[in-house]
């Protein structure tokens, strides 16, 4: 089994809202091939979905199985990042 790669926090903050396979392995220190297995056996232990032949795992899933808080990045919840974000006011103080 081949040596997954070190991610560091600046990464971490920087990832998209879903990543593949292979990232979500590199998160989680698990081989591609180890995670492509999990998948198959429907046992990968964060929420992952299948879009037509690839699958997509959202990055929120693998930092709670990882038991990080919401980073600072996160704005109001809904999962994208403060820069992604256009915040509404909605005339709320």
């Amino acid at each position: 089994m081949a040596a997954s790669k070190t991610v560091t926090m600046d990464e971490v903050g920087a990832l998209p809202v879903w990543v593949d396979p292979a990232t979500a392995g590199d998160l989680l220190g698990m081989s591609r091939t180890f995670v492509y297995t999990l998948l198959d056996a429907d046992a990968f232990p964060a929420p992952a979905y299948k879009v037509g032949r690839q699958w997509r795992i959202p990055t929120a899933g693998i930092l709670a199985h990882l038991g990080l808080q919401p980073l600072t990045w996160v704005c109001c919840g809904c999962g994208a990042r403060r820069d992604q974000h256009q915040e509404v006011d909605l005339g709320r103080t």
